[in-house]
């Protein structure tokens, strides 16, 4: 039985900063608005920063290069203790002190909202107001005191006047957080505002993409004190309105932004907002609104409208309260899955109108990319005792910093670039902790050499790459130079495509207990037989253990090739490899099957597969191990990347 990674990285389905399922109790508090609430009433200077032009051609690179200035200062979610985060501590008993922040760790809250404001195109040059720095601790330590998040807090019978009332200005004009253990958290935890009690204006999200906001200042108490496992009550100044309205211009203010969009910071349970500018839009005639998004790799939509109210589920609402702009069309679809590689979405709002009665629409297009790059594999890997093998990492920004750490470093160490080299038998697991808080958790099993099963030379360079980009786990790591069978390649091909879409393809549908063939019950069988990669030798006979041929091999890589071009919204092999009627023969071009001599051009049009040398294809020679994994990895190579 295969052994897979275990791992602690969140599913993209509910998000690495999607913060409603951390392990700490969570609690966002909505906050209400201000009274004056306009914020682009003005007349728009022919050099304000404009939104829709610095999000339109922004490239992924533009995208990390920011995120490489306005990163975390450190990986993980542990690097502000309360036993190293103040230059004063607090003291939560009478007489009490809200105590004093080191000044980075509100810079590093100060960076999360540039970036999260750079993402959504606004001007994100914020800076620290620390004329409201005592305010906004004394609004975190009335809430630890009280141990309640609340903007309306009650005044603890033995706190001086002064102090309360100092805490409850910061309360009242400040977006409240309780439990997460850092300024980034919070920020980003703000901006998911999806949960039932606040996607119906996601007004921490709008007061943060305020583009009239210039300053802001944040505070952190905990609970007890000192004790780290009790909950941090921390506050955000949402209210202010410094930026002059000369300084922006924008038609709408979207979340996510038009253009490339790191997935990191939007789960696909997240709602999706567009805040309209009200000196340009009727923020009085909504009823007509609706939204229809649009997946472009396979043409799914949604339709969204007042109809759809489901606060845990599908919906929608038109929402005019003075939460930053006051006029935000919000909307998320229901059943969205999991965001592919460079996944673009369609949204077209209509029923809007212009301040001067006109109906307009508003459309734009979305693509979700990987920011940080996270271990390829998914799979438990093999090393022998002296193997190295440098962990393969998905495309992001490759100087995030990363930490590396091996359960055991007398089995498996690993150096700060990822390198991991097998020292000793036994198994251990070598970690990946990210940015962001994720951690991701690779199983290793380091054992003896087999002098008498080892890889040929002319193999090693693709094997290496296959099993640290995670094709070959420990499961199928043997036997290199003996036939493989139909069994052990389907399972490869299947853990190739789980592994290219990042994706668990077992469901019901392909569950034990449903295949189609009497002499086999795997559900990687199943999924591939279904989705046309491998045909049974018979109508329900699979014959597991029987041989493959080098043209049945290139059939099945192309019959691969094109499900997984579709499912991941590429152009197929059949497009891709049109030339290749025109390709050289090879001299033993009349011993390929006549049903596989299409495959096995087109499959080394695609570079999938070489010939034997000398012009040789050799279509009848049994296809081995170490050749399928240099295969596996071509067709990685070509598709995956």
């Amino acid at each position: 039985m295969r052994t897979d990674i275990r791992t602690h990285r969140k599913d993209v389905q509910t998000s690495v900063i999607s913060l409603l399922n951390k392990p700490w109790k969570l609690l966002l508090a909505c906050l209400l608005f201000a009274p004056a609430t306009t914020t682009a009433g003005s007349p728009v200077h022919a050099a304000a920063h404009d939104v829709q032009q610095a999000t339109a051609g922004r490239t992924k690179q533009q995208i990390v290069g920011q995120w490489l200035q306005d990163r975390p200062m450190a990986t993980g979610r542990s690097y502000m203790p309360s036993t190293s985060i103040y230059a004063e501590q607090p003291k939560l008993t009478a007489p009490y002190d809200a105590g004093k922040l080191k000044p980075a760790y509100i810079e590093d809250g100060i960076n999360a909202a540039n970036f999260v404001r750079y993402l959504a195109g606004l001007p994100n040059d914020l800076t620290a107001d620390w004329t409201l720095e005592q305010q906004q601790q004394t609004a975190a330590l009335v809430n630890a005191v009280n141990n309640q998040l609340t903007h309306y807090p009650s005044k603890p019978a033995d706190m001086e006047q002064a102090i309360f009332e100092l805490g409850q200005a910061g309360t009242s004009s400040s977006n409240l957080f309780k439990g997460s253990p850092t300024f980034y958290d919070n920020v980003l935890g703000y901006m998911s505002d999806s949960d039932p009690s606040n996607i119906g204006r996601v007004g921490h999200r709008r007061w943060i993409l305020n583009p009239a906001m210039k300053k802001t200042m944040f505070g952190m108490v905990y609970a007890s004190g000192s004790a780290d496992y009790s909950p941090p009550y921390a506050s955000m100044y949402a209210f202010n309105r410094d930026r002059d309205n000369s300084e922006f211009s924008y038609d709408y203010i979207a979340w996510p932004s038009a253009g490339y969009f790191p997935e990191e910071v939007f789960a696909p349970a997240d709602a999706w907002s567009v805040s309209l500018n009200p000196s340009r839009y009727d923020k009085a005639k909504t009823s007509s609104i609706r939204v229809q998004l649009t997946r472009e790799r396979d043409g799914k939509s949604w339709t969204l409208d007042q109809a759809d109210r489901n606060a845990n589920g599908e919906f929608f609402n038109v929402e005019t309260s003075g939460f930053g702009v006051p006029f935000a069309v919000i909307f998320r679809p229901d059943g969205i899955g999991k965001f592919g590689s460079d996944d673009t979405f369609r949204v077209h709002i209509s029923g809007v109108y212009t301040l001067g009665g006109q109906e307009a629409s508003i459309d734009y297009k979305t693509t979700f990319f990987n920011l940080l790059p996270d271990p390829i594999t998914r799979y438990a890997i093999q090393l022998r005792k002296g193997e190295t093998l440098q962990l393969g990492m998905r495309t992001g920004a490759q100087q995030t910093g990363n930490t590396f750490l091996s359960g055991n470093a007398g089995v498996a160490a690993v150096d700060s670039k990822g390198n991991i080299r097998a020292v000793g038998k036994g198994d251990t697991w070598v970690s990946v902790d990210e940015y962001l808080g994720s951690v991701s958790t690779v199983n290793i099993r380091v054992v003896d050499a087999d002098p008498a099963d080892r890889v040929s030379k002319w193999a090693v360079e693709d094997y290496t790459l296959a099993k640290s980009n995670g094709l070959i786990s420990r499961t199928y790591d043997h036997s290199y130079q003996k036939a493989i069978t139909r069994y052990d390649f389907t399972g490869l091909a299947v853990q190739m495509a789980e592994t290219i879409m990042d994706n668990n393809l077992y469901s019901d549908d392909v569950a034990y207990g449903k295949s189609p063939f009497r002499d086999v019950d795997d559900w990687r069988v199943t999924w591939a037989n279904r989705n046309g990669i491998i045909k049974g030798t018979s109508p329900n006979v699979f014959s597991p253990y029987e041989t493959i041929t080098r043209e049945q091999a290139a059939t099945l890589l192309m019959n691969l090739y094109n499900r997984l071009s579709q499912l991941t919204g590429q152009s197929d092999g059949e497009a891709a490899a049109g030339g290749a009627g025109k390709a050289q023969l090879f001299e033993d071009d009349k011993r390929i099957a006549p049903w596989a001599k299409d495959n096995v051009y087109k499959a080394v049009a695609l570079s999938l597969m070489d010939g034997t040398g000398y012009n040789q294809f050799k279509p009848k020679g049994v296809l081995t191990y170490e050749q399928t994994f240099v295969l596996l990895q071509k067709a990685f190579e070509v598709i995956g990347q």
